[in-house]
């Protein structure tokens, strides 16, 4: 009657071979889960140097196709260490529009952390008949720098002079 129940010699094999397996197992998918994780970081990288790769030679290929223009906007801005040359400027042009000019202030505006250039905000006293006054305007507002006139002031003197006040805003290089 007792035929039918294992040994314990056998019993104890087979849970063993058991216990055994089921290790192999886990330990077969611990390590086929870190393989696996190391080739997706790997693909990943990968992934991420192509995408880099593409976006340097897109951005290389704009600025190759744009580089008249963006050398035409760069113009716009006083490099640093022009700004002597840019007021010397402006006085070539007091004197040539026969106009007498005195500078008040030159202020670079507050806050501008997130700009690639600074804005400098002149203001110059102006005298003159009106006629040079405004020569001076006109070619102020056509100088090759980008510059924006913020305020012109004027009022009229005895015999024709014109006496005022010009702000006037300019981009620099930071």
């Amino acid at each position: 009657m007792n035929n039918w129940i294992p040994k314990n010699k056998i019993l104890r094999f087979a849970v063993g071979l058991a216990a055994l397996g089921l290790v192999l197992y886990l330990a077969g998918v611990m390590i086929i889960s870190v393989k696996t994780k190391k080739v997706e970081r790997s693909y990943s990288n990968t992934e991420s140097d192509l995408f880099k790769e593409q976006k340097f030679w897109a951005i290389k290929s704009v600025v190759d196709t744009n580089e008249e223009s963006i050398k035409y906007l760069k113009d716009f801005f006083v490099k640093s260490g022009d700004e002597v040359f840019f007021i010397e400027k402006i006085e070539e042009m007091a004197r040539i529009s026969n106009t007498k000019l005195e500078i008040v202030s030159i202020d670079i505006k507050p806050n501008q952390a997130d700009l690639f250039g600074e804005e400098v905000l002149v203001k110059i006293k102006v005298s003159g008949t009106w006629d040079s006054v405004m020569l001076f305007v006109d070619k102020l507002e056509r100088m090759n720098f980008g510059v924006v006139i913020d305020d012109v002031n004027l009022d009229a003197e005895a015999q024709g002079n014109w006496v005022g006040a010009i702000e006037f805003i300019f981009m620099k290089n930071k």
